[in-house]
């Protein structure tokens, strides 16, 4: 899906891409040292483009480095008041945030960015951005809405415009097939994958296709057949494959790849020697040049079949070299030695888009239970007791990490159902406005169908968190983070938000009733996106505790005022902290501090940098903690607080892995008088950049 940057960076360019590999035929990417060289001399148009064309070459290899393009992008174009590279910019940050994982965020940029796209009537972007939609969709295994958007997006490329020719050509409309054959697959509907892949190889023949990619599609073809098993075809078309030359490193690596797949089917018959044989010479081509899934697998299959043939010493040694090389992915983050390697089609998937960082780090601890299990047996069958132990806990712990991201995934998974329904809606709502009247019963409507909403994803989330305390103690870091959602997102000052806002809806004050809930949202998704991340931006942090105040201004009007300051030498954007320190002693502050005071009080937050350590104070003038327990006492004298217990358990757990140490104290204030007069927390946090 390259599309042209400008004809005098193409020309630029050429030389180079037209020497690059076969991988990732299906993404925009250019060469972006020449990008970089190119770049100082532009205006305009000019450098807008390149800024977009930058990113999307980063989009997948470094998320920074795209953030900031794509930042400066969105800026020139609104500058230019260019609409066009305002989608590209909003479709960039959706690539980042697919490659990186987060389904959800690269869901609302690329609706965005269809958004402006189908205002602007440019059909042919408005079919690749649905083609992106499902990919998410797809990798966030939401199948049933990929079928959906593929063939919405199919349609668009099949309209015709005034001069009578289609959107989208030939290869935009075969592309989008051969694509789909993936989901069909994964849904067990390899019969029609197949009838897919058959119809693609018989109009690559007529059309003189790339031969690295008519030979992938002659492989996927054979485990078609091999899925509905039958293998005699899948052979056939195996050996299609190996009839192309070797005239790149891709259909070297593919065919190799293709001797181990056959390799699995001649074990299935029962054709060890044979299966063997292929295992062991696919082992050695992918070893020797580092391609690190393979040969793990490969080395692993062998280990395998000496294991249930009774040769212990044979598969010992196979299973070791499966370890080493498992060691090394888990190492790397990858399933290369060396970064070159990506750009290699080996496994098949890699000529439409780049493996995700979660897809890889899923698989390779899929793989780690399955080497260390069979470990964990052979000595245990060898009587080699400690060995075993030792392989059992491996397994154990590959076990829990797998869980861990897997839960994670679901979370994800939940999510995008989510933003994919709220936007469906919202789209069809916008759609039956006909007049100013309509406009505002929708909107209304919209309003409290949001808040219910939030509300359902709020009790699925807690309900998969609940779920998660049943993991052993190795996972003591998520259990935290869900007693720590618990306690922000208390009912008391959920439903007292939501009261302020109907109160405003009643009394038809809209706009009112639209900012506080853009506050609430906003602040409910910085609490949902924090309660799965270690660490946070300080500026995200910061935007948190501002929401949060302000919500709380509006249940007690006129009882406090606040400030944030920060240190003019932090870097809000790249610094990182540990999500919702500081919002629970913000709310000691509120509930037990200046609630209570008959005057108004005050509450500062600052953030400072000192000796590499970010100083963050909590102080507030309220009535000190000595009278508010008093006050507690007399109203429940069974109530207990669990803030200060919690964030002191999340230091402790934060401080394992962590070289500088994150240190907590609290201090009570007094006047001149040696009267209480409020309370100051002070915590110092390791200054981390990311």
């Amino acid at each position: 899906m390259k599309k042209p940057v400008n004809i005098i960076t193409i020309i630029f360019l050429f030389s180079q891409l037209y020497s690059f590999s076969q991988a990732f035929n299906d993404i925009e990417w250019y060469d972006v040292d020449s990008l970089l060289k190119i770049f100082p001399a532009q205006e305009n148009i000019d450098k807008l483009q390149t800024l977009n064309a930058l990113a999307a070459s980063l989009s997948f290899e470094n998320k920074d480095d795209c953030r900031y393009y794509a930042g400066q992008a969105l800026n020139l174009a609104e500058k230019l008041d260019n609409p066009e590279g305002e989608a590209a910019a909003m479709r960039n940050f959706g690539r980042m945030e697919f490659y990186d994982g987060n389904y959800p965020k690269a869901l609302n940029y690329y609706q965005e960015s269809l958004s402006i796209y189908e205002a602007l009537g440019n059909l042919y972007l408005v079919a690749q951005l649905l083609e992106d939609i499902a990919t998410v969709h797809f990798f966030a295994r939401n199948y049933e809405k990929t079928f959906e958007l593929i063939h919405k997006s199919l349609a668009v490329y099949r309209t015709k415009d005034s001069n009578g020719k289609t959107i989208g050509d030939f290869r935009d409309t075969m592309s989008i097939y051969s694509r789909v054959g993936l989901p069909y697959r994964m849904t067990g509907q390899s019969d029609i994958a197949r009838t897919i892949y058959l119809n693609y190889i018989h109009i690559g023949i007529k059309n003189n296709f790339e031969i690295t990619d008519m030979m992938l599609h002659n492989g996927l073809l054979a485990m078609c057949y091999y899925e509905l098993g039958n293998n005699d075809s899948a052979f056939y078309y195996f050996k299609q494959a190996e009839n192309y030359p070797d005239s790149n490193m891709s259909i070297s690596a593919l065919k190799h790849e293709h001797t181990r797949r056959k390799a699995g089917i001649y074990i299935e018959v029962g054709n060890t020697d044979t299966a063997i044989s292929l295992l062991k010479d696919s082992y050695r081509w992918f070893s020797e040049r580092g391609f690190l899934k393979q040969s793990q697998l490969a080395s692993y299959q062998l280990g395998e079949i000496y294991s249930k043939t009774g040769k212990t010493k044979e598969a010992e040694f196979y299973f070791f070299l499966s370890e080493d090389l498992l060691k090394e992915m888990i190492s790397n983050g990858s399933y290369y030695r060396f970064d070159s390697l990506k750009y290699i089609v080996s496994w098949g998937s890699e000529l439409y888009l780049p493996f995700t960082k979660k897809q890889m780090k899923e698989a390779i601890y899929g793989q780690a239970v399955n080497l260390y299990d069979h470990l964990y047996k052979l000595f245990l069958k060898k009587g080699q007791l400690s060995e075993a132990l030792i392989y059992l806990s491996a397994c154990s712990d590959s076990k829990d990490t797998l869980r861990v991201l897997t839960g994670n995934r679901e979370s994800i998974e939940i999510q995008t159902r989510y933003e994919s329904e709220r936007k469906d809606d919202q789209i069809a709502s916008l759609s039956q406005q006909n007049d100013l009247k309509e406009m505002q019963l929708a909107k209304n409507r919209w309003i409290l169908f949001g808040l219910g909403g939030l509300l359902i994803l709020i009790l699925l989330l807690a309900y998969v968190l609940i779920r998660q305390n049943k993991l052993r103690s190795s996972q003591q870091t998520l259990l935290l983070q869900q007693r720590l959602l618990r306690t922000q997102m208390n009912p008391h000052f959920i439903f007292n938000s939501l009261a302020s806002i109907q109160n405003s809806i009643i009394n038809e004050e809209p706009h009112k009733a639209s900012k506080y809930l853009a506050r609430f949202s906003k602040l409910v998704r910085h609490i949902l996106d924090s309660s799965v991340e270690e660490f946070v931006p300080l500026e995200q942090e910061i935007s948190t505790i501002e929401n949060y105040l302000e919500l709380q201004k509006i249940r007690f009007p006129e009882k406090f005022d606040y400030t944030i300051e920060v240190d003019e030498r932090l870097d809000t954007e790249s610094a990182q902290i540990p999500p919702m320190l500081a919002q629970p002693f913000i709310e000691n502050a509120i509930e037990h501090g200046v609630k209570h005071k008959e005057s108004k009080g005050n509450i500062n937050v600052r953030f400072k940098l000192k000796e590499g350590m970010i100083e963050l104070e909590v102080e507030d003038d309220g009535i000190g903690r000595q009278r508010a327990q008093e006050i507690l006492k007399q109203q429940d004298n069974n109530h207990k607080s669990l803030a200060t217990s919690i964030v002191s358990d999340r230091i402790k757990i934060l401080n394992k892995r962590m070289k500088k140490k994150i240190s907590m104290e609290i201090r009570d204030l007094l006047d001149n008088f040696n009267e209480a007069s409020g309370t100051l927390v002070y915590l110092k946090i390791p200054y981390t950049v990311r």
